[in-house]
């Protein structure tokens, strides 16, 4: 403090102190020899403007008195010129600006867990001087996904740490002086892929700052059945089609020479696919089919009948995964056709007997063998993989009354044998 004359006061003068907002410790202290008093100004978690006042006898900050502050401070809008009163800018009006990153700043399907991607926030606050702002209060929103706190006090450093579990793209906001499970966002949201990490995409102002946090685009599969029902044992065609996820690349422009109303112009380029992999839903596991970056047809075999899940996933070079699933119903294969027709279908013992045997067989089943019995003494016959139409003969000497039995067997490719009958008898 100053006298009139501009001297300091006696030393021991009480000034006493008082404040809007926190509180001053001591409220009373005594002038030095060179007229200052010293006090503690403490928030107290408070946020706002503290107003400070002085006083000693009748001279006071707040009136026009000559005595006066040594600590006058610079006066904001809507004070007098008389108000000497020191202003302290506390929590969050002494921000200065808030920013906030998040690492990784693009999700990838390939790193979800059961919960999705877990992705790091750090919000960081200085005062309106560039200083570090420790112990003020930090609201996290996110409009996706769930925040593991709400509510974060920075550190010494000014740092609030945070993090993000989430399946989705997402703008967490963070900001100071919120209330709590606010939604408020700055300057709207500004996108784009920043790889892995970094706080691309954000925006601030000075008491609120916001991420976005977005998808990698994936590969999209597709997977074409066989037009018929898939027969066990017999192979079918699928087709795999997989179209790779583009990436943006270029940049925009506006205006032109030829007087149009400009706009953006971007080019986009293909992420090749590394691999395609199926899993037919068997017992036989995954089927690598390497680089597919358009259509493969691939041919399988059930081995037997049921219903099947079929799984394609494609990966890419940035590690962005795309699947799909489809079921297939594989149904029993269909047993060939034999018919014997004996002729004649008698005759007296001697006789020579011409047996017209058909085989036919499903469209796709191969026949690996026909044994042909005549029912007497004489050895069987071995015709091989044969079908359509045969018309051997044989001559049967048995006595008369005698019937003889004819079978032929058939066995196909997936192992199933099939048989055929017909009898002749022997007259007198």
């Amino acid at each position: 403090m100053l006298e009139s004359a501009g001297t300091p006061p006696h030393s021991g003068t009480q000034v006493t102190f008082t404040t809007t907002l926190g509180v001053i410790e001591p409220s009373t202290a005594s002038t030095d020899s060179s007229g200052r008093a010293t006090v503690t100004f403490r928030p107290n978690g408070a946020n706002g403007i503290a107003i400070v006042s002085a006083s000693s006898g009748g001279a006071s900050t707040s009136s026009g008195s000559s005595s006066q502050s040594s600590s006058t401070s610079t006066t904001s809008t809507g004070t007098t010129s008389n108000d000497r009163n020191l202003r302290i800018s506390v929590g969050s009006a002494a921000v200065g600006r808030v920013l906030l990153s998040a690492n990784p700043t693009v999700l990838t399907q390939a790193s979800f867990g059961p919960n999705g991607q877990s992705v790091s926030l750090a919000a960081n606050v200085v005062d309106v001087n560039g200083n570090a702002l420790a112990g003020v209060p930090v609201t996290f929103t996110t409009n996706a996904g769930a925040l593991s706190q709400v509510s974060v006090n920075t550190d010494g450093n000014g740092n609030a740490f945070n993090s993000l579990m989430t399946t989705q793209a997402t703008t967490v906001t963070a900001g100071v002086g919120l209330a709590t499970g606010s939604s408020s966002s700055s300057g709207g949201s500004s996108g784009g892929n920043a790889g892995s990490g970094g706080s691309a995409g954000a925006t601030t102002t000075n008491n609120v700052a916001s991420v976005n946090i977005t998808l990698a685009a994936t590969p999209l599969v597709s997977i074409g059945l066989p037009s018929a029902s898939p027969s066990a044992g017999l192979p079918s065609t699928y087709t795999f089609k997989v179209t790779p996820a583009g990436t943006s690349s270029g940049g925009s422009s506006s205006g032109g020479s030829s007087g149009g109303s400009g706009g953006s112009s971007s080019g986009t380029a293909s992420v090749p696919i590394r691999s395609l992999v199926v899993n037919w839903g068997d017992s036989r596991g995954d089927q690598l089919l390497g680089a597919v970056n358009s259509e493969q047809a691939v041919s399988y075999t059930y081995s037997s009948s049921g219903t099947y899940t079929i799984k394609a996933t494609a990966t890419d070079i940035a590690n962005a995964v795309g699947s799909v699933s489809t079921i297939v119903t594989v149904i029993p294969v269909a047993r060939p056709t034999v018919i014997i027709t004996p002729s004649p279908q008698s005759g007296p013992t001697g006789t020579n007997f011409t047996l017209k045997i058909e085989i036919s067989a499903p469209t796709g089943l191969q026949i690996q063998n026909v044994v042909l019995d005549f029912g007497d003494d004489t050895p069987v016959r071995q015709l091989g993989g044969v079908t359509g139409t045969l018309q051997p003969t044989h001559t049967y000497t048995g006595l008369p009354g005698k019937i003889y039995n004819i079978t032929v067997t058939v066995t196909d490719a997936t192992g199933q044998t099939t048989i055929g009958t017909a009898s002749i008898s022997i007259t007198n």
